[in-house]
Order: structure tokens, then sequence, then C-alpha cells
């Protein structure tokens, strides 16, 4: 009995499924379309590779979540499999991914704000605004998660009105001929499009690791994990892929990719403007509604990482609603430098550029942990099998796809992406230095006794 009762409050996969679906669908999709539309319709394969790299990526961490349960997620995999180093440069990278997609909901979130006012899209007011309600934002996560998180529901219905009204209903206004209008506009080769909108594209999953749920929250985790990832995933690609589309065949080629609203444009041009002001409105409720819960969530790495010598001790400091108000205001002022360094006269732009940012900062974590698998199936001698060459398949998919959604990310993008992993060598010295000062093994060497000279 006592069994059953506590399974009957374990996830089976249609509430798994559920879960991982929403965890996709964050509000960052609103500017998507914009962004998209830029590269023309060539950017359908650049979903069609982004969904295939993905699902790869997600059964791989879903496996390694199954064979070795850690706190962490990928991170933890990464220190496991390449040592104290990696751990900590793909800690860094993780954090930097974090709070740089943060800056990206702000932009979305005044973009759709200058629908109503239009001064913002001068880019001086525009980042002065920004920059305001983010520490708006910041003040209120020093209240708790729980006050912070009160409106998440509300703010998640917000967006499913708007992605799947304008997604599914958009059908019967969608014009095949305007959808395919350009089909190449980024001016350079077909293969280099295709890169490029499948970069853009992998903003919209950002996070999937977080669709891995710890195995003793599930019913058969063996199955239902893998089977609830790649359902979850289907259910927010269509969601993604149909309204990103649907968009790109009601908006004029010309105004969408200017546009700093695309789903308002969208449902100005279906319903008249009390419908794209609607839009807007809902639009605007769920990127900034959503945006001091995701302060929270961004400082969990950093203070995991600083309880573990990792980072330094004040991010590990909270207040008395148990937040870490230190690192919240240090990553606030690091948000606001980066707001005011991208500001664009053109929003979707600066949406472009800091997605990118993200996008580059997320990949590698995502490559370390990938490799991580067979490793760690090969140390605990599960390296036999169909089910090992399963997912080594998996891990070769997600590896090429990380290296193509890297190549499209732009040389901008890579060269600080360089500069940012080449900055983690020297800041290694402080780590193990403090460690040093704490009594922990740096040098992770078998002691071997020195040979006696004769």
């Amino acid at each position: 009995m006592t069994m059953s009762a506590s399974s009957a409050h374990k996830m089976g996969v249609v509430a798994l499924t559920l879960v991982t679906a929403s965890n996709m669908m964050g509000s960052g999709v609103f500017m998507l379309p914009t962004n998209l539309a830029g590269v023309g319709s060539i950017s359908l394969w650049g979903w069609f590779f982004t969904i295939i790299g993905v699902i790869s990526l997600a059964l791989v961490f879903a496996k390694t979540s199954l064979i070795t349960p850690r706190d962490g997620g990928i991170v933890a995999y990464a220190s496991d499999a390449f040592g104290p180093f990696i751990g900590f440069q793909t800690t860094m990278c993780y954090w930097i991914s974090a709070w740089v997609g943060n800056v990206a909901l702000l932009v979305a979130g005044v973009g759709y704000l200058s629908y109503f006012f239009p001064e913002l899209t001068n880019p001086s007011y525009g980042c002065v605004a920004a920059i305001a309600i983010l520490w708006g934002f910041v003040c209120l996560a020093s209240f708790g998660a729980r006050v912070a998180g009160r409106a998440q529901s509300f703010t998640a219905s917000c967006m499913l009105v708007v992605v799947l009204g304008v997604g599914l209903v958009g059908w019967f206004w969608f014009n095949p001929d305007l959808f395919t209008q350009v089909y190449n506009g980024t001016g350079k080769s077909d293969a280099s499009a295709i890169m490029s909108a499948a970069s853009i594209a992998l903003w919209g999953f950002l996070g999937v690791e977080s669709a891995v749920v710890s195995s003793g929250q599930v019913k058969d985790p063996e199955r239902t994990v893998p089977k609830a990832t790649v359902y979850g995933l289907l259910i927010a690609s269509i969601c993604y892929v149909g309204s990103c589309t649907v968009i790109m065949g009601i908006v004029p080629h010309e105004e969408l990719v200017k546009s700093a609203a695309p789903f308002a444009a969208a449902a100005r041009y279906m319903f008249g403007d009390t419908a794209g002001n609607i839009a807007s409105a809902l639009s605007i409720i769920a990127c900034f509604g959503s945006i001091s819960g995701w302060l929270i969530l961004q400082s969990e790495g950093p203070r995991a990482g600083a309880n573990q010598g990792l980072f330094p001790k004040f991010f590990a400091e909270v207040n008395k609603n148990d937040v870490p108000m230190k690192s919240l205001i240090f990553t606030g002022v690091l948000m606001s430098i980066v707001l005011a360094m991208t500001a664009s006269p053109d929003l979707a732009e600066q949406f472009q550029i800091v997605i990118l940012m993200s996008v580059f900062a997320s990949l590698l974590p995502y490559m370390y942990a990938l490799i991580s698998l067979p490793i760690i199936m090969a140390s605990k001698k599960l390296n036999k099998g169909r089910t090992f060459m399963f997912y080594s398949v998996l891990v070769v998919l997600g590896m090429i796809y990380s290296i193509f959604a890297l190549l499209g990310s732009g040389s901008d993008s890579i060269f600080w992406g360089i500069v940012m992993m080449m900055m983690t060598i020297p800041m290694y010295c402080f780590v193990a230095a403090g460690k040093v000062k704490h009594g922990d093994k740096v040098l992770y060497l078998e002691d071997v006794q020195p040979e006696q000279n004769d």
C-alpha cells in the first residue's frame, strides 16, 4: 500500500510531457518571427535541423541524469568527466548564458512596449526604459521566490494565448506567396543562411536540460523521461514553427523584418488594431512577468558555485528572504552594461545580437555535457550493446548540430565567446588558490613515491 500511494504522486508520461513543453516555451519566442524573417523562408530548414539536434541533446541529458543523478545537472556532468577546471569553465559559461538570456527578455518586452510608446524605438529611451524595468524587478526579486513566482502561471497563460492564438487561427489568413516572397534574405549562401537560422531557432529551446527531471519524481523513469522529453519538444516545436511560419505569411516581409512586435502586427492584420493592442499587452505581461522569477533562478548556479568554492563567497550570501541579493545586484550591473553596449536603432537587431551571445555561451556547456555521457558510461562499464551504440549516435548528432549552430552564430559571437573562454583560464588560478587555502585537493594525481637514486 505504501509503494502504490507514493507512486500515485509521481508523474507519468502525460504530466511530464506538459512540464517539458511549458519549460521549453518561454517568453523569448516573441521576437523570433522578426529575426527569422530576416533569414527568409529557408529558415524552415533551420527549424528542421534544430529540432533533430535538440531532441538528441535532450535524450543524452536524460540518459546521463538517469545513470548519474547529480545536483547541478549538465554542469556537474562536465566536472565528473573532465575535472574541476572544465567544471568551472562550464559553470561560468552557463551562468553567462542565463543572465544574457534575461537581457533578451527585457529587449523583447521593450519592443512590445514600443507598440504603445513609439518613442521607445529610440535606442537611448529604449535602453533607459529596459534598465529601469530591470532594477524594478531586481527589487521585486529581493522579496523571495514566493512573491516573484506568484504571477508565473498567469504570465505563462498570456504567452500561450498569444502564441497559440496566432499560430493556430492565423492559418486562415496565411498567404503562401507572402511566405515565399523572400527565400534567402541574408545575402549569403543557402548553407550559411540555414546555419544562421539554426542558431536563432536554438534560442527557443535553451533550457532543454531543465526538462530532465530527477528519477525520484517520475514513474518508470527509464521509459517515461525519454518519451516525455521527445513529446514535449515536439509540442513546443509545433507551436514555435507554426507561429513563426504563419506570421511570415501574414505580415509583409518589409514590415516584419523591422517589427519590434511581430505577434501584435500579425494580430492587427488578422482582426484589426484592437486585437493588435491586446496581443501586445499580453506579450508585455508574458515577457516582463517572468523576469523576477528568472532573476532568482539565474542566481542559483553561482550560489551553488560559491558553496563549492568556484565563485566568490558573496554569490552565496542571502538576505532574510533567502535571496542572494549581492549576486543579483552584481548580475544586474552586468545586464545593464550589456543593454547599453548592444543598444541599437533596430530592436530586432539588438535582440538578435543578445540571443546569439546567449546561444554561444550555452553551446560550450552543452558540448561538454554531450561528451560526458560516453565517458561516464565507459567508467561504469556500460559501454557495450545496443543502448551504448544508440546514445553514441545521439552524441554525434548533438555534437554536429552544436558545431553547426556555433558556426551560424556569426563571427562576432564566436570572437567574444573565445575571449570569454580564454578569460576562464587565468580566473581558475584564483579558484585553485581558494581551494588550497581551505585544504582542498587541486591536483588530481595519485601520490607517487619519487625514485631513489643510488
